[in-house]
């Protein structure tokens, strides 16, 4: 009997030295990180994009949301995860990217036509506005009518270049396929730009900015182009609009 009640109050005091010591489980109180966290931080990483071009400016403009979202939720959540470090970095990454970003490309987008030339929207103000027919007489939109002659800024996208490098003239679209995907290019879709002098410009896969006196042969084909810009600038735009 005597030996019965030793062995409980042993084993007794074995379950209590093993469950007893509240200490040896502090070391394994694991907290988790919460996604909300490392999808800020990566929405912020990638935000730096921003001060390249649109694409960035959308991510950063989400990772802001995304960020705030995050840091309330992790408030709400009142330390039962971990991720708000992560948090605030995407969302300083992400408002920095937007803000200087946005700084960035509206500066762009004031210096990149050259002074003394007229910025001009090909599909808004061109391509849009097609052409009158009287008859089989092709005429040239009124609204389009006073751009002849003048110098002009516009953007598009080169069309089937011959070569990459050393060209002298090149067509040029109002988008970057929408218009000729399935079929081809109207007239007042495109026009060929022609540079002046010995000069020459690599072909662009993105969209080109170009500068130059604009004509038009309300007699050409139905497939040529029927504008015709006298290039002293060809580059790659810096903005997208």
């Amino acid at each position: 009997m005597s030996m019965g009640a030793s062995t409980l109050e042993n084993s007794n005091e074995v379950r209590t030295a093993s469950w007893g010591n509240s200490s040896e489980f502090d070391d394994f109180n694991y907290i988790p990180v919460s996604p909300w966290g490392p999808i800020s931080l990566i929405f912020g990483v990638i935000s730096l994009a921003g001060y390249f071009g649109m694409f960035g400016l959308y991510v950063a403009f989400m990772g802001v949301i995304l960020s705030v979202l995050a840091l309330v939720r992790l408030k709400a959540l009142a330390g039962m995860v971990k991720g708000r470090p992560l948090a605030i970095i995407g969302l300083l990454l992400s408002s920095t990217s937007l803000v200087f970003g946005s700084m960035n490309m509206v500066h762009n987008y004031r210096t990149e036509c050259p002074e003394g030339f007229r910025r001009v929207s090909f599909p808004r103000d061109i391509s849009e506005k097609q052409f009158l027919y009287l008859g089989s007489f092709r005429k040239l939109h009124p609204d389009v009518v006073p751009l002849i002659g003048q110098k002009v800024f516009l953007k598009g996208f080169m069309w089937q270049t011959e070569k990459a490098e050393g060209l002298t003239r090149f067509i040029l679209l109002k988008d970057n396929g929408e218009c000729c995907f399935g079929g081809k290019a109207q007239p007042y879709d495109m026009m060929e730009v022609v540079l002046q002098g010995e000069a020459t410009t690599r072909a662009y896969a993105s969209m080109v900015a170009v500068a130059g006196v604009l004509r038009a042969n309300v007699n050409a084909g139905e497939d040529e182009p029927v504008y015709t810009m006298e290039a002293t600038l060809v580059e790659e735009a810096r903005t997208g609009f």
